[in-house]
Formats: C-alpha cells, sequence, structure tokens
C-alpha cells in the first residue's frame, strides 16, 4: 500500500472492519475467548489471559497482530477450519494493523451505521407483537409494518395506524403504514389513551382521540313540555303548555318554524315524520293533527282518540300508526291534499293487551307492534297479517336497525334486548352500564389483591410466630444449661482445690526428697541410692498426676463458667430477635387485619353493589341502532345515556343524566353520533367514534436518542407518565432508555444492562423497579431511581421474551423460548416455580 494511505489511520474506518470481520465473532462482549476483547482499542490494550493484546507504538510487538501474521509463539488467529467464517488477514491487513499500532493505537468515534430501508414486501406480514388495553376494550398488533386496532367490544377492526409522512399520494388505505420496518413491539398506556409502537431504531407514541360529548339546556323561551327528535336528529319538534308547536334547529338551538296553539288543550304526544317535513300531534282530548311544517298547513285531523298512547310515523312519512288502551293498533293514511280527514284506518287487532310501543324498519310494509301481554309481533301491513311473535314482556320501548334486521325491546325490568327480526332469535340481553362495570371490575380488583396481601402477610406470620417458638426452646435451653453449669461450679471448685491440694502435696514431697541431707564431703558425689531414686520417681509421677489433675479440673470449673457467660450472650441474643419478631407480629397481625378487612369489605361492597343492580330496574324511554347496527344506545328514565357493543353483549359508553326525567327520544346523527332529547328540550350529544393519531416519534440520532438496533420491547410507567424502551444491539450490548411521554425527553440511558439484546419489560406496581428480559438468557431487576441492579434471575437456557410482576411486585414471572415460566421470590431473588409444558417459546 502506497505510505500516503497509511499516514493518519482511523480505527472505526481502517482497521474495524477487518477485525469485525475475522476476529470479534469469538472476541465480543458476550463471547471473549481467552478473555480478549477486541471491540476497542482500550479492550485490546487491557488484553485477557495473555496480557495485553496491543502495545500501543510497538505494532510487530503486540500479541494481536503476532497472531494475525502466524509470528511467534503465540495461537494462530483466525483458526483453521473456524465457524464463523473467519479468513486470514492479507498482507495490507496487516499493514494497516501494525502500522495502527506503531502510530499509538489511538481510539476513534464510531460512526453511526448509516442503513436504507427498503419498502417491505407485501407477502412479508409477521405478527411479532401484540398488546391489550388495561380494560381489555382494546387489543392492537403489528403486522408488518402496519399496527390493527380492534375493539373488542365491537369485535371489528378499529383502526389502521398511519404516519403520514410515510405514505404515498396514491395508497390507498390498506397500504397505510405505521412505520418503515417491521413492527416489534406494542404496548398500551395504563389509561388506554395512548399507544407506543416500537420498530428499527425508531419508537412512535399515538394519541386516542374520542368524540366528544356536549349538552345544551332547555331553552327557556321554548317551554317546553314535550320534545321530540327527528329520526336524522337534525330538527327537534317541541310542544309547549298553550298547545303551541314548535321545529327547533339541535344544533344551533334556533326555532324554525312556530305552529300556535293546533287544538285546544297540552299535547300529550309528539311524532315527527322521517324526512321532518310534517309533525303529528296527539293532545289530551284524543284529537289528532298532522301539519306541514314548511307552511305550517293542516294536513289532517281525527277525533276520538282518547285511549291512544302511542303514536308514531311509518318508514315511507304517508301515514300514521296509532296504539293504546284498546289493544288496537290502527294506520292512518294522510289525508288527500285536499281534505283534512282521514279515511278509515286499517286495523291490526290480535293484542289482548295495551300497546305500549310502535317500530317500523326500512320496510314500510313491516310494522312491529308491542302491548301488555307480553308479545312484540311483526306485521304485514299489505296482507293485514301477524307474521312472528317475539315473547318480551313489559316492553316500554322499541327500535329497529337501518337495515330493518334487527329488533331492540326495552322492557320495565330494565333490560335491553335484541333479536334478529327474520328469525325471532335473542342475540344478546343488555343491562349493564359502563360505570357500574368500571366500579364491579374495581372491586373484584381490591378483592383479589387483598387477598394476594392477605395470604403474604400470613405466611410471613406463621413464619415469624414459628421462628419465635423455636427461640422459645432456644431460650429454654440457654436458661437450662446456665442452671445446670451453676449447680455444677461448686463441684468443680471442690475439685480444683482437691487437685491443687493433692499438686503442693506431690510438689512438697518432691521437695523434701531432693533435699536430703548427705553425709558425704562437700563436691563428693553420692553413690547410686536406688531405693532414693525410686522413691524420687515415684514423687514425680504423682506431681505429673497432680498437675494433669488440677489442669482437668480447673479447665472444667472455666467450662462452667464459659457456658455460664455464653449462654447469657445466647439469651441477650436470643432475647433480643425475640423483641424484634413480637414487633413485626405485631404489625403482621395489623396487616393481616387490615388485609382482611379490606378484602372482606371488598366483597361486601361488590356484593352490594350487584345486589343493588339487580333491583334496580330502569324504564328505557327510547332505543336506537348506531348507523353501523353493531352498536345500540337508550335512554332511561334516570337521565342516563348508555351505549352497547352488542356482538359483545359491553357497555362503551355513557353519558351521565342529572336525575330523574318523564321521557326521552333518540336519534342517530350522519356522521354515527347519537342525539337524546329530554321533554323539556335538553339535548345531549354522543360521538362514539374515535381515531389513533401520531402524536411523537423517538428516533435514533433525534434528541440525543441513540438506538442502536430493533426496539423490541416498549411498556408505560404505570402512572404512564414515562415509557421504557429496550433494545441494543444483538450478540454485543442490550440497552434500556427511559423517556417522559408528554415531552419526548429522555429521562435515563442504561447501556448494557444484559449482555445481549433485551427483548422484554415491565414496571414494578410502585414504579420503583424495572424488569428486563434479554437474549442473554438473564431476566434483571433494575432500581430506576438508581439505575442500580437489585436482582439476577438466572434460570432460563434461552431468550427471555416475557417478564411480569405481580400486582403486588413481591414476584415476577419470566417466559423464555426454552418454553417454561419461572417465578421468582422478588425480594430473596431465588426461584418459587418453575411452570413447563409449552410445545413451543413462551413469548410473552
Amino acid at each position: 500500500a502506497a505510505e500516503s494511505d497509511l499516514t493518519q489511520l482511523d480505527f472505526y474506518k481502517d482497521v474495524y472492519p477487518s477485525l469485525k470481520a475475522n476476529c470479534i465473532a469469538c472476541h465480543n462482549q458476550t463471547t471473549s475467548k481467552a478473555h480478549l476483547n477486541m471491540e476497542t482499542p482500550e479492550l485490546m490494550k487491557k488484553g485477557g489471559e495473555s496480557g495485553p493484546g496491543l502495545i500501543p507504538g510497538k505494532g510487530a510487538e503486540s500479541a494481536v497482530f503476532l497472531s494475525a501474521a502466524h509470528k511467534g509463539d503465540g495461537e494462530i488467529m483466525p483458526p483453521k477450519g473456524n465457524k464463523q467464517g473467519a479468513k486470514n488477514f492479507t498482507p495490507v491487513e496487516l499493514a494497516v494493523l501494525q502500522t495502527w499500532i506503531d502510530q499509538g493505537a489511538k481510539p476513534s468515534v464510531k460512526p453511526v451505521r448509516q442503513i436504507t430501508l427498503r419498502p417491505i414486501p407485501a407477502p412479508i406480514h409477521p405478527i411479532y407483537a401484540v398488546a391489550l388495553s388495561k380494560d381489555s376494550r382494546f387489543a392492537a398488533c403489528g403486522r408488518g409494518n402496519q399496527v390493527f386496532v380492534y375493539d373488542l367490544a365491537t369485535r371489528q377492526l378499529l383502526a389502521r395506524l398511519s404516519d403520514d409522512s410515510l405514505q404515498r399520494k396514491d395508497a390507498s388505505p390498506r397500504e397505510t403504514a405505521a412505520h418503515k420496518s417491521l413492527v416489534q413491539s406494542v404496548a398500551f398506556s395504563p389509561d388506554g389513551e395512548r399507544m407506543a409502537t416500537g420498530s428499527f431504531r425508531e419508537v412512535k407514541l399515538w394519541r386516542l382521540e374520542k368524540g366528544k360529548t356536549s349538552s345544551q339546556k332547555p331553552n327557556p323561551e321554548l317551554g317546553a313540555l314535550l320534545s321530540v327528535l327527528s329520526g336524522d336528529g337534525k330538527q327537534m319538534a317541541c310542544a309547549d303548555n298553550s298547545g303551541a308547536l314548535r321545529l327547533v334547529n339541535t344544533a344551533s338551538g334556533a326555532v324554525l318554524k312556530t305552529i300556535p296553539s293546533p287544538e285546544p288543550g297540552p299535547v300529550k304526544t309528539l311524532a315527527l315524520s322521517p324526512d321532518s317535513g310534517k309533525v303529528a300531534a296527539l293532545n289530551g282530548a284524543g284529537v289528532l293533527s298532522v301539519w306541514n311544517l314548511q307552511d305550517g298547513k293542516l294536513l289532517g285531523r281525527q277525533e276520538g282518540l282518547n285511549g291512544v298512547a302511542v303514536l308514531h310515523w311509518n318508514m315511507d312519512g304517508k301515514s300514521l300508526i296509532t296504539g293504546g288502551e284498546d289493544k288496537i293498533a290502527r294506520v292512518w293514511n294522510l289525508p288527500d291534499t285536499d281534505k283534512t280527514e282521514f279515511a278509515p284506518p286499517k286495523e291490526l287487532k290480535g293484542a289482548t293487551g295495551a300497546i305500549t310501543a310502535i317500530a317500523t324498519g326500512i320496510n314500510p310494509d313491516r310494522l312491529l307492534i308491542a302491548a301488555r301481554d307480553g308479545k312484540v309481533r311483526l306485521w304485514s301491513l299489505s296482507e293485514s297479517r301477524q307474521v312472528r311473535e317475539f315473547p318480551i314482556a313489559e316492553v316500554l320501548s322499541l327500535g329497529v336497525s337501518r337495515d330493518g334486521k334487527r329488533l331492540a325491546s326495552g322492557s320495565a325490568d330494565g333490560f335491553v334486548r335484541v333479536w334478529e327480526v327474520e328469525t325471532g332469535k335473542k342475540l344478546v340481553e343488555l343491562r349493564a352500564d359502563l360505570e357500574s362495570n368500571r366500579q364491579i371490575a374495581a372491586l373484584e380488583w381490591e378483592q383479589g389483591f387483598q387477598g394476594i396481601e392477605l395470604a403474604f402477610q400470613t405466611k410471613v406470620l406463621t413464619r415469624t410466630e414459628t421462628q419465635n417458638k423455636a427461640l422459645d426452646e432456644l431460650l429454654k435451653k440457654s436458661h437450662d444449661a446456665i442452671a445446670a453449669a451453676t449447680k455444677a461450679i461448686p463441684e468443680k471448685q471442690k475439685a480444683l482445690e482437691a487437685a491443687t491440694k493433692a499438686r503442693e502435696a506431690a510438689e512438697a514431697a518432691l521437695a523434701t526428697l531432693s533435699a536430703t541431707p548427705s553425709s558425704l564431703p562437700e563436691g563428693t558425689a553420692p553413690p547410686p541410692d536406688p531405693a532414693l531414686e525410686k522413691q524420687t520417681k515415684e514423687a514425680k509421677d504423682k506431681l505429673a498426676a497432680a498437675e494433669k489433675t488440677e489442669a482437668t479440673a480447673r479447665a472444667a470449673a472455666e467450662a462452667s463458667a464459659n457456658h455460664i457467660k455464653d449462654a447469657e450472650a445466647e439469651i441477650q441474643r436470643i432475647t433480643q430477635t425475640k423483641t424484634e419478631n413480637e414487633e413485626a407480629i405485631t404489625k403482621l397481625k395489623a396487616a393481616v387485619d387490615q388485609a382482611k378487612t379490606a378484602q372482606t369489605k371488598a366483597g361486601a361492597d361488590l356484593a352490594a353493589l350487584k345486589a343493588t343492580l339487580a333491583k334496580t330496574n330502569r324504564r328505557p324511554f327510547s332505543l336506537a341502532f348506531l348507523n353501523d347496527a353493531q352498536t345500540i344506545a337508550a335512554t332511561f328514565d334516570d337521565g342516563h345515556l348508555d351505549v352497547w357493543a352488542i356482538g359483545s353483549g359491553t357497555p362503551v359508553a355513557r353519558v351521565a343524566g342529572s336525575g330523574k326525567v318523564a321521557g326521552a327520544s333518540l336519534a342517530i346523527l350522519a356522521d354515527g353520533s347519537v342525539i337524546s332529547a329530554t321533554p323539556e328540550g335538553a339535548i345531549t350529544t354522543l360521538n362514539t367514534s374515535s381515531r389513533w393519531v401520531l402524536d411523537r416519534v423517538l428516533a435514533a440520532g433525534k434528541d440525543g436518542v441513540s438506538f442502536a438496533d430493533r426496539i423490541n420491547a416498549v411498556r408505560f410507567s404505570p402512572d404512564g407518565k414515562s415509557i421504557a424502551v429496550g433494545g441494543g444491539e444483538p450478540s454485543r450490548s442490550g440497552d434500556v432508555s427511559l423517556f417522559e411521554v408528554e415531552t419526548g425527553k429522555l429521562l435515563k440511558s442504561w447501556n448494557g444492562v444484559h449482555n445481549d439484546a433485551v427483548l422484554s419489560l415491565d414496571f414494578s406496581p410502585n414504579g420503583a423497579l424495572l424488569a428486563s428480559g434479554g437474549a442473554d438468557r438473564l431476566a434483571k431487576i433494575t432500581e430506576i431511581a438508581t439505575g442500580k441492579p437489585v436482582g439476577v434471575l438466572e434460570g432460563h437456557t434461552h431468550h427471555v421474551l416475557g417478564v411480569s410482576f405481580r400486582v403486588d411486585g413481591r414476584v415476577l414471572a419470566s417466559s423464555g423460548g426454552d418454553g417454561v415460566v419461572l417465578v421468582w421470590d422478588v425480594l430473596a431473588g431465588e426461584r418459587l416455580k418453575k411452570i413447563p409444558g409449552w410445545s413451543k417459546e413462551v413469548t410473552s
């Protein structure tokens, strides 16, 4: 290579590509053979088992160069026949490596890997991530680079998330994309108002925009005592105390037309024609009058309808149907244009009770009539015959879907029932409301939580009490040991004294023998005296035995004293532990009582709530199917407006009323909104539609974000204010980042939490801990405030694909590619249980 090409070498530009291709597969953070990591100059300088991998300024003496050049006494690298496909360095690569080391082996800034993503081929649409909202209302899945959101109440596709910046102008709705690359992770916020989706090097935060609810108070100037909405909800007909009629624009409240007191006396019931061009009014005197709202002209008048309670327009707007106490439904065709007298009506007989409700569908030949005989009858007007009967007792209101295929009935028992018109099959009974369901769910959750708390505190209490009983036994043994030792001391002291006296006597006897006077001249050695020698030896043996006996007696006496001292110290320790345990037992008993009380209260409140709901019979005044016929709305005498999903029977919306009302009417606007009106003319509009909009993008290289690769896990904190993001570079590092949801601000970043990519995350219920599972086969627990690891849970033999805290945060479950679930004691860091039995990976 030309010398000019080797003057200023950059590690990542010139050296790293050769190392990555031929060395780093075996010498990295995860797999560091011979404990040598070659991913950075610093790590190579640190070296491994054989010392430094390189010596700055001395390329020819550095171990990595010598191994790559197949020189020296070291191991030749890469090895022959290696499984990684590593090849020997070329002469140019060796020259570059040696020169870089000679230049000082300087580090450099690692460049951000630039990747250009191509469009995903149409057949590539795997689901790698699913999520369920906390209230179980919505489910989301990443399918390819799209995100599908489903309404589990209506069991329908709700939305496809779309980033407008990714859409082609000619793209169809089916080609909407949420990300450029495959969606790897999805999560809902605790309140269900936000969603996070993770893909390659980016996380997108989506916000749910719900339809709005609006309300208008009655207009005092109208003085309305009775109001009814048009079928499209755009107009409302009102009648005041004098009998005057007004047509009101529901959006603006403006009076469009006034018909002053067409008949004497207050109006008993009102009905607007389907096209809102005509209004029918029945007064207390039994006079029916029909008026053209365009010019205020009287179109028809009929007297003698005193017993009529129900007034209804047919869908073609050409006839009226009345019904009441005489049990006969009458169909009144509107008079010809030059007449006001009604021709004799068609009478539909067959009911054996007073008629309480009438409904018509899209087919003007079909008529539904409810009576107090416990039946709803489907009539064919053209044939004047009864087609079908529905056994429904005490019907107060009826509704028909726009396609005429479904019938809804509201009864005095508070139930709304939905039926299939053609078959007479009952599809669902609806009674629960959204707020009551939330209360029930909250109480069931509290009852379950307190059950877990009670079991835990009871277990700890039992263990502590058992320990205290064991301490009592130890305490008794210690006191017994002191008593025994104390009792033995006088005897052992007496034995010691006797042994001491014996020893002293032996010493004296030996001394006497040693001091026996000699008659020989001084300096002259006495001749051997066998008798004296024998006596002296016997005296010495006796002294040795006496000394040994004394030592044994002294040791026995000291041992008794030590036994007393040790037992007294043990008593002190046991007493201290018992005191601490007794304090703990007091607290644990209080915790057990508190959990038991809370569980009992939750159970009692739950039973009371269910009993109250069972006894509460709200009167449904008006029913209306929404445009999709999958949802239905009803107004009640308590003023509430409730909406249900028919497929699941789930309540999906509620507008709370202000109190008892005497009646209400319902209509569906063109956009699918539900509109209701009270007799006094108060109007409530509920838009049940919703849409997900892109709120924020967290992407690599933006605002300090440094995502290395795929985002495999996203998880909102329990308060929904922050979001944890997990990923990392496969086989290199597992990284976790924490962001503020509202601003997208990076709060914390923990690189290298795992030695391989992070695949799963979960917050503890109090938000203080974050559990993570990685491809390094470990589950870890990190303290969020400090970033310190507080638990490393090792037990899986494959990737840890899912982690989940129990509701009390004391237990963690982890699932893996090894087809098992492991249950861990978070406090002790020990495995509690292994749950096998899956034939495939347990992904969450």
